[in-house]
């Protein structure tokens, strides 16, 4: 039963890998620069390695915050259960707990995407993980807060600093490429080449940070950061590369098999670019997720800077050229998905209280 519910993390990056996926290549796919089916094996691949090669820096602070949420067992919990000999109920209970976030938050996200938008799965799992600790957590614990408010003010943060980051490089980039380089490429016999290989290098870039970036939210609720010291599995995952590794490949199950809808929309329906444009806005989306995430120690949306730097490079052309009211629509799916993924995980925490009280 324990492995079982593993597969609600599993449906969690499934929901992550087919929103994601058209920060990595929508512009090249909507272009038609790239192929769909090209486009979706590249990012498989790429998140994987991503995943396998750095997927594991960003699991400590979602385990933090998890754990002062009571959504993961904390280290006196555990030694309290190795000394009473509870530990295997410890470790359901934990697993399960994991399991109905990552539900909870899935179910956000897949709703969102059926309905062509581009929302955070990063933040629907903060949103759930925080929705969880309102039931539970006593936030007028003076130690709680010190970790829960710098937590939810870092994740708060992205939904303006990480598209406007996003927005202001894409902008430099473009309005440079469009000035200094894109008439001389363009004169060029090998022209649609160059745009093809640069959308490929980009395309493969993208789909790497997306891997290591996001990785971390699909299983970091199962990963066992007390193992270490006590030598007691009290949750399902005990090797944070191994955690990741997992989280990436359910990463690009979900880019293989529903991607197509929010590619398509992330690519084409915020603002008209041309294919130069492109590949710029992806390398800039990739970019800012690496820097922002780096800077925050936190996982970062990859669809928000996405959405961000196609404005950016919409605006290098004027206000006009950007269709503000999908923006808009986007916009509220931001701050829609998380809010609705807490009111979701508290109301099953209420239901719930007979069990995990």
């Amino acid at each position: 039963m324990i492995y079982l519910l593993l597969f609600s993390g599993l449906f969690m990056g499934w929901s992550l890998g087919s929103v994601d996926s058209a920060s990595a290549f929508g512009t090249a796919v909507a272009t038609r620069v790239v192929k769909y089916r090209t486009a979706v094996t590249i990012i498989a691949i790429m998140v994987i390695i991503g995943a396998f090669i750095g997927g594991e820096n960003n699991i400590g602070k979602l385990a933090e915050l998890a754990s002062s949420n009571e959504v993961l067992a904390s280290k006196t919990d555990v030694l309290t259960s190795i000394t009473a000999g509870t530990i295997s109920a410890l470790r359901l209970k934990s697993t399960m707990k994991a399991a109905i976030i990552f539900a909870c938050a899935a179910l956000t996200v897949f709703i969102m995407t059926f309905l062509k938008l581009p929302v955070s799965a990063n933040q629907a799992i903060t949103g759930a993980i925080i929705g969880w600790g309102l039931c539970y957590a006593n936030y007028s614990d003076p130690t709680v807060l010190g970790v829960n408010l710098p937590q939810i003010g870092k994740f708060a943060s992205t939904w303006i600093l990480n598209p406007l980051g996003a927005g202001i490089i894409s902008f430099v980039l473009v309005y440079c490429v469009n000035r200094f380089l894109d008439k001389r490429l363009s004169s060029l016999s090998s022209y649609d080449k160059i745009i093809k290989y640069g959308y490929l290098g980009a395309g493969i870039f993208a789909a790497y940070s997306i891997g290591i970036n996001s990785s971390a939210s699909v299983t970091a609720l199962y990963f066992d950061s007390w193992y270490a010291e006590t030598g007691v599995a009290a949750n399902l995952l005990t090797n944070a590369k191994l955690t990741a590794l997992i989280g990436g490949i359910a990463i690009a199950i979900g880019a293989i098999t529903y991607s197509k809808k929010v590619m398509f929309t992330v690519g084409s329906g915020i603002a008209e670019i041309t294919q130069m444009d492109g590949f710029v806005v992806v390398i800039s989306m990739a970019l800012t997720v690496l820097v922002m995430g780096k800077l925050l120690g936190i996982p970062v949306s990859n669809s928000q800077a996405i959405v961000g730097a196609v404005m950016g490079a919409g605006l290098t052309r004027g206000v006009q050229n950007v269709n503000f009211n999908k923006f808009k629509k986007i916009a509220i799916a931001w701050v829609t998905s998380p809010t609705a993924a807490a009111l979701l995980t508290y109301i099953i925490g209420t239901c719930t209280k007979f069990y995990f009280g």
